[in-house]
C-alpha cells in the first residue's frame, strides 16, 4: 500500500491536458488503503469523469539536504478520475511506481495497461537565448527537488529533478540522452515544473500550500555554447552530489523559460 511509506493526509501535483494544452495544479490528497486517492482541489476541480492524469506525490516535508541517492519516498501516479465534482475528485490507478532511493518499493499495473507507444517525431530544440551566466533565486537555495512534467501520448509523463532556477524565474535541469523525459522534450518543448517549497517546512506546516507552479518552454544548451560550463558550476555549487553526472558526455541541459506561473 503506498501510505505505508507516504503519509496518509498529503497532497499532490495534478497534471493533464484540457484543450489540448497541459495544466497542472496541487490538491490535498488522501492515499486510500486500496491505492486510490481522493483529491481536494483548493479553489475548483477543472478535470471531468474519466479523465487521464498522473499525480506526482512524495514525502519531503521538512527534508533541507539530498544526495545522489534521493533518500525520499517519491510515486508517479498515472490514473483515471471519477466521481468527478466541484472541488474534488478520486483517482483510480492505471500504473504507479513507488520509489525510495533505487528501489522500487511498490509498483502496480492494471489488467490490459500497457505504456502507449510514441510514435511522435523528434523535433529539434531550439537553442537557448541566454548569453551570459544567471542570477540563481536565492530563495530557493534549500529546494533541491522539483518536478518536471512532459507532454506524453495519453497523460502528462511526471519525474523528480535536481533544478536550478533563476531571479527571472528561468529553471535549468539536466537529463541523460535517451531518458524518457528527454524524448518527451524532444517531442514537446512545453513543459511544466513544480517547485516545492516544503523543504524549509517542518511537520507541522507540511499542509500548507506551498508549491509554484510554472508553465514554459524549452530550450537545450549544447555545451558548445559558452554559457554551459557557467550554468553547470551554478548548477553544481546549489546541486553538489551532481558533480559526476557532468562527466558524462551524454549528459544534456536544459534551459525552461517561464511563461506563466500556475
Amino acid at each position: 500500500m503506498i501510505n505505508r511509506y507516504i503519509p496518509r493526509q498529503t497532497y499532490a501535483i495534478v497534471t493533464g491536458y484540457l484543450n489540448n494544452q497541459m495544466t497542472g495544479l496541487v490538491a490535498g490528497a488522501t492515499i486510500n488503503d486500496d491505492n486510490t486517492i481522493q483529491l481536494t482541489f483548493p479553489k475548483n476541480n477543472p478535470f471531468t469523469d474519466e479523465q487521464e492524469v498522473t499525480l506526482h506525490i512524495d514525502d519531503r516535508t521538512g527534508i533541507e539536504t539530498f544526495t545522489q541517492d534521493l533518500s525520499v519516498n517519491r510515486c508517479s501516479y498515472k490514473a483515471v478520475l471519477q466521481k468527478c465534482a466541484d472541488e474534488s475528485a478520486l483517482a483510480k490507478p492505471v500504473e504507479f511506481e513507488l520509489v525510495y532511493e533505487h528501489s522500487i518499493m511498490v509498483s502496480y499495473k492494471a489488467p490490459n495497461y500497457d505504456f502507449p507507444i510514441d510514435n511522435r517525431p523528434e523535433i529539434n530544440l531550439t537553442e537557448t537565448y541566454l548569453k551570459d551566466f544567471i542570477i540563481p533565486d536565492e530563495k530557493e537555495k534549500e529546494n533541491k527537488l522539483g518536478v518536471l512534467s512532459t507532454m506524453a501520448i495519453d497523460r502528462p509523463h511526471t519525474t523528480v529533478m535536481a533544478f536550478l532556477s533563476s531571479k527571472e524565474d528561468d529553471i535549468f535541469l539536466i537529463s541523460h540522452k535517451g531518458t524518457l523525459k528527454s524524448g518527451f522534450i524532444k517531442r514537446d518543448s512545453s513543459c511544466l515544473f513544480a517547485i516545492d517549497h516544503r523543504s524549509s517546512y517542518h511537520f507541522e506546516k507540511k499542509y500548507e500550500w506551498n508549491y509554484t507552479v510554472l508553465r514554459g518552454e524549452t530550450f537545450i544548451i549544447p555545451r558548445t555554447n559558452k554559457i554551459f560550463e557557467k550554468i553547470q558550476k551554478q548548477f553544481i555549487e546549489k546541486n553538489p552530489w551532481e558533480e559526476l553526472f557532468f562527466t558524462d558526455p551524454n549528459v544534456e541541459m536544459f534551459h525552461i523559460k517561464p511563461i506563466e506561473i500556475i
